[in-house]
């Protein structure tokens, strides 16, 4: 037969290119608020715990507002303090992740996930922030052998998912608490960001509460950006 010439060759068929996912949205939820305005002329010691980058940024959004900011509790007649926690948790497997939200802000690394028995994240501000408890279950393997060779092979701890896939989304949740102490007693603001998402979403999930919080006490867009994404 004779040969073709390339130019009577067929074009390749275009490669089929994947519809993009839609991503789910973040849900915000806030109890409680209070308005930092009110201690204008009140010295003031702030703490987020477990982070000093979050204490320093929470710092610097209430001196601009004016209030007066001390270096110890003893100087203070007001004192806040910030904590929080992110978690998440895979219900077909029970594979879960947690993290102190001051651990993650001094080092926003992407999560390892887990499995079985072992620690949990317990904060001492507000009932809502003990979360952990309440999602994570005790089963799975605790060596975590078993979980480096699906991550090799599948590419994901838990192997790869054959049926009902959509169970393998991660339900995830990040609370912040600010309790505000003071000569007039103590009240306190929380913020609950949730999502259900094939990925982890960590830091979108802090920022998103953080934001709600920050606008909730009076300080809208004072805590934009102050956890940096991986």
């Amino acid at each position: 037969m004779p040969a073709l010439a390339t130019d009577q060759l067929p074009a390749p068929s275009p490669a089929p290119v994947a519809a993009p996912q839609p991503v789910a949205p973040v849900d915000v939820a806030v109890s409680g608020a209070f308005d930092v305005a009110a201690d204008l002329g009140r010295t003031v010691y702030v703490e987020a715990l477990a982070s000093s980058h979050l204490t320093g940024v929470l710092r610097d959004a209430l001196a601009r507002r004016g209030l007066s900011l001390v270096a110890s509790r003893d100087q203070a007649t007001v004192v806040y303090e910030l904590d929080g926690a992110f978690q998440a948790l895979r219900p077909a497997t029970q594979r879960r992740a947690d993290i102190r939200l001051g651990d993650y802000a001094e080092n926003p690394a992407p999560l390892t996930t887990k499995s079985g028995r072992g620690p949990s994240v317990m904060l001492s501000l507000n009932p809502l922030a003990i979360l952990i408890g309440t999602i994570a279950s005790n089963v799975g393997n605790a060596t975590g052998a078993q979980d480096s060779v699906n991550a090799a092979t599948a590419g994901d701890p838990d192997g790869k998912c054959l049926s009902k896939c959509d169970e393998w989304r991660y339900k995830q949740r990040n609370v912040v608490t600010l309790t505000r102490s003071g000569p007039d007693g103590t009240a306190t603001c929380s913020a609950l960001a949730t999502v259900e998402d094939a990925a982890l979403r960590p830091a979108e999930l802090i920022q998103t509460s953080l934001d709600a919080l920050a606008s909730a006490i009076g300080l809208p867009d004072a805590l934009a950006g102050a956890v940096a994404r991986p």
